[in-house]
This record gives C-alpha cells, structure tokens and sequence, in this order.
C-alpha cells in the first residue's frame, strides 16, 4: 500500500530503509525462532531483539531516542509485520511503541517517561494496556491515600498482560477516569489467566488482578478533565487506524493468494474464478480493498494534521475488519476442504482478523461511536438558528 498510494509522496529515505529492513526481518521463520511453543507467544526475550533491530520507538522522536519516522513509519512497520502471518506480533508492537510511549511522552511528570521510557526502547520493559473490566458493575477502582494510590480490580484480555512488566491501568481514580501505571511486581498485581485464544497467538492475553496495590501518586500519568480526553482519544485513535492498515494488509494477502487460487482451481471445465458469482464476490473484496486504502490514507492525513478523528477511525477500524473477515469467509469456502485445514492460509487470516475484530475495541463498540456521532449530527442539523442564522450552542 505504502508504495503505490497517495502515502508514497511522503515516504522519507528513512522510512524507505525500514520498510526494506523490516521486510526481511519479520518472516514466519523469525516468528518461529521466537515462540515459546508452535503457535505460541513471543518468548520474553523477543523484545530486546527488536530492539537491537531497530524496531522499536520508530515513530518517536529522535531527542527522545526514537527514530523520528512519526505514525508513517508505524504504518511502514505494520505492512512489514503482517509478513509474519500472524497479527498478534501487530497488536504487541502497537502496545509497546504507540500506547505506552504516548502516555509516557504526554504525562506531566517527566521523571515518570525518564524512569520507563529507556527501558522500553530498549526493549528490557515490556508494557501492557489494562481496560476491558469484568463488567459495567465490576469496575477498577483507585482512591488517594496520602502519597499513594491504592488500587483494586481486575483486567481481562490484556494484549501483552502475561509478559509485560508496566501496567497502564484505566481506573476511576477518586470518582474520575485516569491512567496509572503500574510496575507488575508491585505487590498485589498477579496474572490469574492466560487465555488460549483463536488467532493472534504469538502475542498473549492475559487476566490482570490488581489486589489493593500501592502506588505512588505520582504514577498516574493521565487523569479527568479534557487534557485526560484528548490524549486518550488520541492514543486510541492512533491504536485503531494502524489495527484498520493491519486488517488492510490481511485483506490484501488474502486477496491475493485466493486470486491465485481461482485462477488455478478447475470446476465444469472451467476456472473456478470464471463462475460469475465468484468473480463478482472477488470484485468487491478488490473494490472494499480501494476503500480501505482511501480510508487509511485519509485517516493519516487528519491525523497528522491534529483533526478530530474519533468516529471517522472507529468507522475505518470498522469497516477495514468487517471486509477483511468477509473476503476471509469466502476464501476459505473457495478453497474448499483445504479451507478448514489449519494450514489454510485463508483460515489462517479469518483466525488473525478475529483477534482484530477485538482488538482496539470490540466492532460492537465502533460502531457505537460512529452512531453516536452521526446522532449528534443530525441534533445539530436539526438545532433552531439563532438571530443571526446560527445555530445555538
């Protein structure tokens, strides 16, 4: 995508040199040689050797010892990592370069990116996200003592959660929303569960327990007002436009190799591609595909020009995923039996896109922003004008 698009123009000789060294690098072969079983996650030593590739903290600032090649060289690794076959790898990037770089980068208190963020260039801290509660009644909970917080609750499928060694913790803080973060061996912090899951394995997902942990209260790195919303839309809006590219470069794998497949599978004497029903599914998946290209070259550009992007991302990160596992389904139906063979590359892909449906947030909660926005547009549209033929507000 990045080489042929309306991104291409911006690619730096920087960038350029990381998309051709990544290429390389991430192969099912490296990803092989780093698990800790066949279809396992990445063993706890994967991170240093991303580090000493050069992988990690790309789009950083180089005063702050990243590379300076911003959200595009995110995207450039991204397309590069989708070589490995399999998206976890994504996910557990995304985490440690993209999230917890940026809460470190914005919190306030620059002892705290002083303290961590080295570490986590240096790939000898790994760092997990903790958001999804048990339930709406289950909330995590954080109160003031003192020169302490003190936290309580639990975390599930925490992208990174067995392996990580830095926590950032959502929590209602004191009655407020705020990010804390939080060193794993601090007492209190136990891994109850790591989840077998259907794709995205070389990444684990892990249940996070936080038992009346003590923190100091200079560990929260975000907390309520419109600064704590702004950086969280931002940080997952980041999130979700490079699960929306990775859901994309899945998308155009598949397409690929299921291209291929048709062309060579016979069926009544013919290629199976040449049956109008599946060449008319396959012109679609490649029309959803220039869609997706459009949409994540348009997300980009707003982004980087600081726009509000919230419900325009949670309908990319939808609709990018919604297609991919579509063009998923039939791929593994066009190759017949060997669609529901574990080899299958097409089950392989439907097994990755699963883990992005949720990954971000859950497609159930995209589609609520996006819905949400369009409601507020239309109470705008319908909104009495004012003398002046504007409308109040």
């Amino acid at each position: 995508m990045l080489s042929n698009s309306i991104l291409s123009a911006q690619l730096t000789d920087g960038h350029r040199e990381l998309r051709s060294r990544a290429a390389d690098h991430f192969t099912p072969q490296w990803l092989d040689k780093w698990r800790t079983a066949p279809d396992g996650h990445l063993r706890r030593e994967t991170w240093q050797d991303l580090a000493a590739n050069g992988f990690l903290g790309v789009s950083l600032p180089r005063e702050l010892g990243g590379q300076g090649l911003g959200l595009l060289g995110a995207l450039v690794l991204g397309e590069a990592l989708a070589g490995a076959r399999d998206g976890g790898i994504a996910l557990a990037m995304h985490v440690q370069n993209e999230i917890a770089c940026e809460w470190l980068l914005s919190a306030r208190d620059r002892a705290l990116r002083d303290r961590y963020l080295p570490g986590l260039l240096a790939g000898e801290l790994v760092a997990c996200q903790c958001d999804t509660d048990p339930s709406p009644e289950e909330p995590t909970t954080a109160t003031t003592e003192g020169d302490r917080i003190v936290l309580h609750g639990r975390k599930k499928f925490v992208i990174n959660g067995a392996t990580a060694d830095l926590c950032f913790v959502s929590a209602v803080l004191d009655g407020a929303p705020a990010i804390v973060a939080v060193e794993k061996s601090t007492p209190g912090v136990r891994v109850t569960e790591v989840y077998d899951k259907f794709g995205t394995r070389s990444v684990d997902s892990a249940l996070v327990e936080f038992d009346g942990v003590r923190v100091a209260a200079d560990q929260v790195v975000s907390r309520s007002g419109i600064s704590q919303l702004m950086r969280w839309n931002r940080v997952m809006s980041r999130m979700r436009l490079l699960i929306a590219a990775d859901a994309y470069f899945t998308h155009h794998a598949l397409l690929e190799h299921i291209t291929g497949h048709v062309r060579r599978r016979t069926l009544g004497g013919r290629p199976l591609g040449a049956w109008p029903v599946n060449a008319h599914a396959l012109a679609r998946a490649r029309a959803h595909q220039e869609l997706m290209e459009a949409g994540i070259a348009d997300a980009y550009l707003r982004v980087t020009a600081g726009g509000s992007t919230v419900p325009e991302i949670a309908e990319l990160k939808w609709f990018c995923v919604e297609k991919a596992n579509e063009l998923a389904v039939l791929a593994t139906d066009l190759e017949g039996g060997a669609g529901y063979m574990w080899d299958s590359p097409s089950l392989r892909a439907h097994a990755q896109l699963r883990g992005f449906r949720m990954s971000g947030g859950s497609q159930t909660t995209m589609l609520t922003i996006a819905n949400h926005s369009m409601a507020c547009r239309a109470e705008l549209d319908l909104a009495p004008a004012g003398g002046d033929g504007a409308r109040r507000g």
